[in-house]
């Protein structure tokens, strides 16, 4: 029994030795240290300028109104023209399609007839008036009498009759030719044509659509603007330039301002700006349906501060040098221009752009200039 407590007592203090001769032998604990120097950040100027508002928007290329192309008289149809399919062109008052006019001049030849009846007509009434002037004359003379003639004596209601026969069968001559001329189905400005329908030897009736044009002359864009932004254009606009939102580093189009609608409703506050465009489709892979940015440049102008694009990280942030500290910096973009961005001028005015700085520099952090 005290053989065993030896034991334990002489392996406890074995224990307590070995664990003393390791605390005493053991690395010396680390201690933190602090960089006594601040850290380094290059910095730039920050450049400021002023530059005219400039309001960008999208919108789609749409024709400033669509024709369709109606028979007025109905007939086979017996040629159509080469343009008058999906995508053609026409110029004023090409010829489209033309129906069947064999019925048509059949119907003027006998209307002309007809009127050079009515004119012969008129010519024999004129006589016989004339005989019966002379007729009453000489029987009042054998009567020694003065009693006027009686209009139907002298045939005056019957001549009336022969002009106003004259004047229906004109007017149905004139429609006739009006008929025949119907049959020639022309353009009525320069257009476009969206869809065509007429094949040769399709009969139509009147009314049937043929085909769909948008004019050539001029298309329309219009833009919806909220009305706060809208007041930068108050001033007035000095230029309206259009791209293509598909490649948008082709040489703009310049537009022209027609007019302002304001959208007041309960549930939008926009302004709709609509912009013209002549000649829209002479411009290379231009169409209708395309979707346009449009950049207004208004005449009153703006101050701006210029940064660097390889300067902006995450979340339209810079990094700013200001009363010794490093700061990051919220932006706000207005334009893109040449691997520049100009942006609203909300810095103080000793602010410096921070350049380059060290990895993990955090916000607020005091800092040095380097070369400073």
């Amino acid at each position: 029994m005290e053989q065993t407590r030896l034991k334990i007592l002489a392996t406890t203090f074995a224990g307590v030795a070995v664990c003393t001769l390791i605390f005493l032998s053991g690395p010396e604990p680390l201690e933190a240290s602090l960089p006594e120097d601040k850290p380094l950040v290059s910095v730039s100027t920050l450049e400021r300028t002023v530059v005219a508002n400039v309001v960008t928007a999208l919108g789609v290329l749409a024709p400033r109104q669509s024709l369709e192309l109606t028979t007025q008289v109905p007939g086979e149809v017996v040629w159509v023209s080469d343009n008058l399919e999906a995508g053609g062109q026409v110029a004023e008052g090409d010829k489209l399609l033309r129906i069947d006019e064999r019925d048509y001049k059949i119907e003027v030849a006998s209307a002309a007839a007809r009127y050079a009846q009515a004119e012969a007509n008129i010519d024999i009434e004129e006589g016989r008036a004339e005989i019966a002037r002379l007729e009453w004359a000489a029987w009042q003379a054998s009567q020694d009498d003065d009693l006027p003639a009686s209009p139907l004596a002298l045939r005056v209601p019957q001549r009336a009759e022969a002009v106003a026969r004259l004047k229906a069968i004109d007017a149905e001559l004139d429609r006739a030719k009006l008929d025949l001329e119907r049959t020639a189905v022309k353009a009525p400005w320069p257009a476009t044509v969206v869809e065509a329908n007429a094949i040769v030897g399709q009969v139509l009736s009147v009314g049937e659509v043929t085909a769909t044009l948008f004019p050539l002359d001029y298309a329309v864009v219009e833009l919806q603007v909220p009305v706060k932004t809208v007041r930068l254009l108050e001033t007035g606009i000095n230029r309206i330039e259009l791209l293509p939102v598909h490649d948008l580093s082709v040489a703009p189009v310049v537009g022209t301002f027609e007019g302002i609608v304001r959208n007041l409703t309960d549930d939008t506050r926009l302004a709709t700006v609509r912009i013209r465009i002549d000649e829209p489709l002479d411009h290379e892979g231009w169409a209708y349906g395309m979707h346009l940015e449009a950049r207004l440049v208004a005449g009153e102008q703006r101050r701006v501060a210029v940064i660097p694009a390889d300067l902006i990280v995450s979340g339209n942030l810079i990094w700013i040098y200001r009363d010794g500290t490093a700061q990051r910096h919220q932006i706000y973009p207005v334009e893109n221009r040449d691997q520049k961005v100009y942006v609203e001028d909300n810095f103080a005015g000793g602010d410096a752009l921070i350049v380059e700085r060290p990895i993990g520099l955090f916000d607020g952090a005091r800092v040095d200039v380097a070369g400073g």
